[in-house]
Order: C-alpha cells, then structure tokens, then sequence
C-alpha cells in the first residue's frame, strides 16, 4: 500500500470512528441556548420573499446577526422545535468535514516547513502522519463534544470552516511560488478577505483568521513571508494587519466601557480577567488528560478570581500564562512549534476569554484555538529520530484511545435528558443550572420531595439566586402548599438579587401560573407585584431587554384581564426599553379589535423607526409593512361605517 493511500485510509478511519463516537448523541434532545437562538424559526411560517427572508435573519439584536449560520438553521426549519436529530446531523457532518480540512492545512503547513528541517524525501511522509496525528487528536478530542451537539453552535462550526478554507486560500497565495504574481494575490485576498467575511457572519470570532495566519506567518512559514515579492508583502500587510488592529482596538474599548461600571454579571470586568487564566488552564487539562464526567454546558458555579489571592490558584496560572506568552514571543526562531501552539491558542481566545463581558466559561471556545496545539504537538513528534518517535506515537496512541473512551462515554448520556440532568447535577454541584435542570428533572419524574429538597439545599448555598427561589415556588404551587411567607421571601429578594437571566424567563411561567388560577396564592395581583419588585430592582430596571420583557409579560396580564389601557400602555413600555418592530402592530391589533380605528392608525403611523435595531433597519422596510396595514385599519373603518348602525371610531 502507498503512503498516499495509507494516509487516506488513516483518516478515513479517524472520521469513521468519530462519527461512531458521536452516533449516540445525536438521539439527544435540543438544551439550554438552542431555544432561544433557534426560537427565530417560529417568526416565520413560509418563505415567500425577500421581506420574509429579512424578516428572519433580523432577529438577533446584535449586528451583524450571524446570517450565515441563521440561513443553515433556516434550511432545516420543517423539523423545528420537534426533531433535533436532523440538527444535529448536519452539525456531526461539519465538524468531519472540518476535521478533513485540518488534516489538510496541517499537511500543507508541515511539508513547507519539515522541508527546511529534514531531507525532502522524508518530509512528505512526515508530514502525512503529522496530519493524521493532528486530525484525530483534534476530531476526537472530549471537549469538542458541547460545541458540536449543542445545536445553535454550529454558529462556531461554520466560523471553523471558513477559517479554514481562508487560511488554506491564504497558504495557496503564500506558498505557491511558481503562480504569478496576480493570481496569488487573488488566492491571498480570497482567504483573507472574503473567507473572514463569511467567518464573522457566521459568528463574529471569525475575524480572527488574520490572526491565525498571522501565527503561521511569524512561527513556521517566516522564509516564505520573507521572500513575498513587494507588492504581495504589501497586500498581506493590508490584509492581515487592519483585523488584527481592529480586534485590539475592540478589546481596549471594551475594558475601558466596562471597567468601573456595574452590569449584569456577578463579576467585574477586573475580575474576569483574573479568572480567565485560570479557565484556560482548566481547558487545557480538559483537553490533554479526559476523564469521563468532566465535559458539559453548565459551568456557571466556576469560582471567581475576586483578587490574586482567591482562590490560590490565581496568581500561579496568570504567571504561568504571561510566562508562556513571553517565552513564545521571545524563542519565535529557537522554539517555532512552542511559539505556534502558544500564539494560536491564546491568540484564538482573544475575543471569548479576554475583556468582552461574556459569560466565563464555555468548553466551545476551544473549538478552533485547539488546533495550532495538536499541530504542534503533532509535527514535533514526526520531527524527532526514530527511537524516541515510536515511543511517542506509542504514547499518542494511548492518549488517542482515552479520548475516544471519554467521548463515546460523554456522548451516551447527551443521549438522554435524564442522564443529562443526574451527571451535571453530581460533577457540578456549584452550577445553579445545572441543579435546576436535575430537580426539574425529578418533578417530571413525579419525585416533587426530592425535587424541593434539591432546591433548597442549592437555595441555602446561593441565597441570592432569584431563578431558585422562584422555582421552589413553582414547585409549591404544584404541590399546593404555597405560603404567603413564600410569596414575600421571593418579593423581598427580587429587589436585591444580582442579574440572572433563568430568574427573569421563570416571571413567564409565573404569569401563566397565575392567570390560570392554578396555584390559589399566585394570583394575577400577586404576580404583579412580584414584577414591580423586580423592576425596582436597578440591576433589572437598568437592563433594557430585562425591562422589555417584564412589560411585555405585563401587558399579557392586562390582555388576559380585559384592560385594554393598560396594555397599550405596558406595550409602549416595552417599545421604550427594547424597540421591536412588533410591537406598534400589536398594538393596533388590539385597538382595531377595540373598534378605535383612527388610534390603530396613529399608533402604526407615529412609530419611531429609529429605535429599531440596526440589523432590522437594514433588513426590513417596516414602514412599507406599517402602510400596508393602514390601508387595510381603513378599509375596515370605512366597512364599520358603512354598516346600519356603525360608525367609524
């Protein structure tokens, strides 16, 4: 057998058993962020046109709203929210194509580069096992497992897949000397420019491909960069060096807008800073020493850094960090493969892991930094003599088999909410979602004593946590056991309690509790004073998408209670904090329901389409929409007039 197709065959194997590994999995159920990131699915119920389409995709708040991964959901939208399996298979066949293209970028990177260190003939061979090596350390890796089950993640898988056919367009422009001068140019724009495109809209740490290619450029590709003729240097300075800048930019401004003003989180953006070394450090124990029941979404209950001292560990890993960023930079010649898994891997958590006030911890920021350490890891060990080589590959072999163990283990329990729930709920239990998630699990299970005694062991170890304390409520009403002490335990801590988002969403719940009359204590009133708590509490109230919802949640209240004034007035509250184009239309839904035909044309024609997001500003014309129904709000008064009787209102 050739070395051609051994290497092929090799890699086949790899994608196979990956596959094998992640089988089980894909049987699992949507979790945590794919609801409300996929819930823009539902905005939409056939594709008619351009403003459907518009529509759709201005749905995130943020721009520029990731529409290239909202374009692949939407493909899927007929087994939305009911079918994940089908999800899920497109995303297990982007992480193998993925994997194919890391096996050739690494292919490519090591047959430049272990050509200057060895004899040609060798090189090729190297460098095929090289590849193979990186392929399956990164494919089968156990932390890859989140970033590619969780469905709405294929956000990162696409960002990956641009970035790697930008960074091997970019090597083509780069390596391939005998091309003229143009058409490398061409190749090196193509990778740089367009490729960084689609990345950022597909998740906006795509633009950080110029940042990837700048690491190979200053560690194993330097002699080619230094012998880019002059106007190809220049392209590639124009290329590579504005992103990079504007990443630097975006994170000094985002410190400086942060630090000293309170948000939403539980930790300033100082503290952050302080704690993300040590996440990385964790990342990477993850990452090079699986074991089963480490992997998972939920890992809000990471301690905070609050100073160098607390925990302990603070201090060592931001040592130990700045330590390794110097060595990287200093040794770049001496010790160029330290210097790419350094750079990459650090240089991949730049936006996530850095000074943007994100949550700290998420196991799919590694998705794309792991690839410049097992590219390292995998051309030093093809680069050494023989003896010391087999002992290596010996030990990769191992480490190989582990990982496959760990995944295929992790991937069997994403295969049921059950197990899900049980093993978060024992290997977190400093995670307020992950012990909500096992005792929502026990309630369904009938086990409502263990559940509520779940909630409140975790409501004695965080008793700032509003989500909690409202779900031991929700608990109680099932059971029918609420008190009023209950009610003013949840009202007196929903004015001090700190941010948290599953405390705002469970008010929804509440209000379909109390509307209802299911729960005899709970009722609208109740309701309606635990929201006024919230919203006088300055960490809500200052939040405008907090804001928004809680008045939208009261104006369902005031529809259910047949107060058309106080809708329309809790509606106005919302367009207020948190501007959706929806809005103004709902509202003079209700008014034409109401007869006040001239108000519904008021309302449609007074709107301030400024305040509308940016996204849906460029996406939709809302005021077309608004026209559109007031020629329709004026022939039904025109109708209403008409009848024996009526009159135009």
């Amino acid at each position: 057998m050739s070395v051609r197709m051994r290497t092929l065959f090799g890699l086949t194997i790899v994608l196979l058993v990956c596959a094998l590994l992640y089988w089980p999995a894909m049987h699992g159920p949507f979790l945590f962020d794919d609801f409300p990131n996929l819930a823009a699915l539902n905005s939409i119920n056939h594709l008619t046109g351009w403003r459907d389409l518009g529509i759709y995709l201005s749905q995130p708040r943020g721009f520029p709203g990731r529409p290239v991964a909202m374009l692949s959901f939407l493909i899927q939208k007929a087994s939305w929210p009911d079918h994940p399996f089908p999800f899920r298979l497109v995303n297990v066949g982007i992480h193998l194509f993925n994997g194919v293209l890391v096996f050739v970028l690494t292919r490519r990177v090591a047959r430049h580069w272990l050509t200057i260190q060895s004899e040609p003939a060798s090189s090729a061979r190297q460098a095929d096992i090289a590849a193979c090596l990186a392929a399956a350390g990164w494919l089968l890796n156990p932390i890859q497992l989140s970033g590619v089950v969780l469905v709405v993640q294929r956000m990162t898988l696409l960002m990956a897949t641009f970035t790697l056919l930008g960074l091997l367009a970019y090597m083509q422009g780069l390596l391939t000397t005998e091309f003229p001068a143009i058409r490398r140019g061409i190749w090196m724009t193509l990778g740089l420019g367009v490729c960084t495109s689609l990345a950022f809209l597909s998740k906006e740490n795509g633009i950080l491909l110029p940042v990837y290619a700048l690491v190979l450029d200053i560690t194993l590709l330097r002699t080619y960069v230094q012998r880019l003729p002059p106007m190809l240097a220049w392209l590639r300075r124009l290329l590579l060096w504005p992103a990079f800048l504007f990443v630097i930019g975006y994170l000094l401004w985002s410190l400086s807008s942060a630090w000293g003003h309170p948000g939403t989180r539980d930790f300033t953006v100082g503290q952050r800073l302080l704690t993300e070394p040590r996440i990385l450090f964790d990342y990477l124990g993850k990452i090079f020493l699986p074991r089963f029941g480490l992997y998972g979404l939920y890992h809000d209950g990471y301690a905070v850094s609050r100073n160098l001292l607390s925990p302990w560990t603070t201090a060592p890993a931001l040592l130990a960090l700045i330590g390794m960023l110097t060595a990287a930079l200093l040794r770049l010649r001496q010790w160029p493969l330290f210097a790419l898994a350094v750079l990459w891997y650090l240089g991949g958590q730049l936006l996530e892991s850095s000074t943007v006030m994100l949550e700290l911890y998420f196991e799919h920021r590694n998705y794309m930094p792991l690839i410049g350490p097992v590219m390292a890891l995998a051309l030093a060990m093809t680069g050494l003599s023989q003896r010391p080589q087999r002992m290596l590959h010996t030990a990769a072999g191992v480490w190989l088999v582990a990982c496959c163990i760990t995944t295929a283990l992790s991937a069997l329990v994403y295969a049921s909410e059950d197990r899900l729930a049980q093993v978060w709920a024992n290997t977190q239990p400093s995670s307020v979602r992950a012990q909500t998630y096992f005792a929502e699990r026990l309630y369904k299970h009938g086990q409502s004593a263990a559940a509520l005694q779940l909630l409140n062991k975790n409501i004695r170890l965080h008793p700032d946590n509003a989500s909690l304390v409202e779900d031991r409520l929700q608990l109680k009403c099932a059971q029918g056991d609420l008190t009023k002490s209950d009610l003013d335990e949840l009202d007196a801590l929903l004015r001090t309690a700190r941010f948290d988002q599953g405390g705002l969403e469970n008010m929804e719940t509440l209000r379909l509790i109390a509307t209802q009359g299911a729960c005899p204590l709970l009722t609208p009133k109740a309701w309606l004073a635990l929201t006024n708590a919230l919203l006088s509490n300055p960490v809500y109230a200052g939040n405008t998408f907090a804001a928004g919802f809680l008045h939208y949640q009261m104006h369902y209240l005031a529809v259910s209670q047949g107060d058309l004034d106080t809708a329309i007035h809790e509606l106005d509250a919302t367009y207020r904090n948190d501007p959706d184009a929806e809005i103004p239309r709902l509202k003079a839904k209700y008014l034409v329901s109401a007869g006040l035909y001239d108000q519904a044309i008021d309302a449609l024609r007074n709107t301030d389409y400024s305040h509308l997001p940016l996204l849906r500003r460029l996406l939709v014309d809302d005021r077309a929409i608004n026209a559109a129904d007031i020629i329709k709000i004026e022939k039904m008064r025109a109708d209403a007039a008409n009848r024996p009787g009526g009159k135009a209102g």
